[in-house]
């Protein structure tokens, strides 16, 4: 305790100069003393007071740099002291912080109707909401470092395991699933896989987000379970229950063909137009419409395009759908070139469905229309989906030999949204590949997309083939386009779908993004 009040004492900066000039009169009077006793002359003692002299100065000079540089280091260990206290502090708010939007985080996901649980490498549940708690019946504590097969049901289990692998390797899947379960009366979900961190191939693990798309009484369980097992028995398909789920979702029709068949009488549908554009001065059509199809309900109540699509599909009612959109365009068309004869008809793109492709009676249609309006079949561009040219080859090729020669021109769309592969494109005279929209949109983190796509436009090239990128929304993306050489540009970033009526001229192409 003395030694510490020592020590406090000494640090003091006037107590160490007091005592370093005392200790030196001390030494200096010593030092007289001596001499003034001894027996040398004047010159020995004015020679040896001299060298006290450069002595004590050589002394005092020492202490006081001494000093200089424990004061230097002293300030040098306060300003790292103040840093580190600074650093302490940031970290302290960072933890806070991080705990703040763990919190949030964790008050968002209880929030969800979904089931949402994080799933590591190995397949253990990091993280999970009370949705996913319901859902399995189980307390948090029950779930949290668990495996996966010991939390779900082995039936759930059963269809998310095939779909692991890609999640591991980087990639988002999305698919359907039955997870039916004593615990709660939702059947269907809608399961989505997103890797995490994003865009990497080697993620730590990834998101398991399960939404349900109907939710059924208990006493309707077992129907839909019978309906679910029928779907996968042979010689039937699933698409009486899709499309009871997709009609139960997104309309209130109790009976869909009905609903349709006066969509159909009642003239419901609606015409929409989306622009696409060229990136290249020399293009042969500048100006290049694709058709969408809308019904007036959506529109309406606003809800998701296209809902009705596969209600149609499985009424096998698509190739009156798609006869109605092409009398119904042309009728537009002749239309407006009577109220302006200068008006310039651009291209048109139509999607045709399966049910079209295969049609014999489709192709004689479309003549007769040609020929009772005095529509140019030049400014008619039908596009077949690339699984359908694969699956349907013999039905596409004879459909392009009745249409091609009046003058129609063909489009494969979403090529490349399978293995890519041009041996059935051989002898079928497309005009056209439009390039699937997830490669677009992948290309500039994947360097697999961005190889995939750079191939498909050489070998269009070499073919005599335009391309048209799909799903086009940033200036990066279509920067990238440019370089490749793509002919033509579709999305959201160059245009977005409008009404037919609202259709102005389309005049000189302009580019959106830059």
């Amino acid at each position: 305790m003395i030694f510490k009040r020592v020590v406090a004492i000494w640090r003091a900066r006037p107590v160490r100069i007091a005592i370093t000039f005392a200790l030196t009169a001390l030494l200096a009077a010593m030092l007289v003393m001596t001499l003034y006793w001894s027996r040398f002359d004047v010159k020995w003692l004015m020679f040896l007071g001299g060298v006290l002299f450069a002595a004590v100065v050589a002394i005092a000079s020492q202490m006081s740099k001494a000093e200089w540089l424990v004061m230097r280091r002293t300030r040098q260990l306060e300003r790292a002291r103040a840093q580190l206290n600074e650093e302490m502090a940031r970290g302290h708010h960072a933890a806070d912080a991080m705990r703040m939007l763990e919190s949030r985080f964790q008050l968002v996901c209880n929030a969800l109707p979904s089931l949402v649980a994080f799933v590591d490498r190995d397949l253990h549940c990091r993280f999970h909401n009370q949705a996913f708690e319901r859902k399995t019946r189980l307390p948090g504590a029950k779930i949290s470092g668990q495996l996966l097969c010991g939390v779900v049901s082995n039936a759930a289990y059963a269809g998310i395991t095939p779909h692991v692998a890609d999640a591991l390797a980087g990639r988002a899947v999305e698919y359907d699933l039955v997870w039916d379960s004593a615990a709660t009366d939702e059947l269907a979900y809608t399961v989505r896989h997103v890797p995490y961190p994003p865009d990497t191939t080697q993620p730590i693990g990834f998101y398991l987000i399960a939404t349900a798309v109907i939710r059924a009484r208990p006493a309707e369980v077992a129907a839909a379970r019978a309906a679910v097992a029928a779907s996968h028995a042979p010689h039937s398909d699933g698409n009486a229950l899709f499309a009871k789920l997709i009609s139960d979702e997104l309309t209130s029709w109790e009976d869909p063909r009905a609903a349709l068949s006066r969509a159909f009488e009642e003239n419901q549908f609606l015409l929409f137009s989306q622009r696409i554009l060229p990136l290249k001065a020399d293009m042969p059509d500048p100006a290049c419409c694709e058709i969408l199809l809308r019904l007036k309900e959506e529109e309406e109540k606003l809800l998701p395009p296209g809902g009705f699509i596969p209600i149609m599909e499985y009424c096998g009612m698509m190739e009156g759908l798609d006869r109605w959109v092409v009398r119904a365009l042309m009728a537009w068309c002749m239309d407006r070139r009577k109220r302006s004869a200068s008006w310039r008809v651009p291209l048109f793109c139509v999607n045709l469905s399966q049910a079209a492709v295969t049609s014999p009676q489709f192709p004689r249609f479309v003549l007769e229309e040609f020929q009772r309006t005095g529509f140019s079949p030049h400014s008619l561009c039908f596009e077949i989906a690339d699984q359908d040219a694969i699956g349907r080859n013999d039905d596409v090729r004879r459909l392009i030999a009745a249409l091609k020669p009046a003058g129609c021109r063909f489009a494969i769309d979403s090529f490349g949204s399978g293995k890519v592969s041009f041996s059935h494109l051989r002898d079928l005279q497309i005009d056209f590949v439009k390039i699937d929209g997830a490669l677009i949109q992948n290309m500039l983190r994947d360097p697999a997309a961005l190889a995939t796509v750079r191939g498909i436009n050489t070998v269009c090239r070499k073919l005599g083939i335009r391309t048209v990128a799909k799903f086009v929304e940033s200036g990066e993306t279509l920067t990238l386009l440019r370089e490749i050489g793509v002919d033509y540009v579709q999305g959201f970033g160059i245009a977005h779908p409008e009404p037919l009526d609202k259709l102005a001229s389309l005049g000189k192409p302009r580019l959106a993004l830059t």
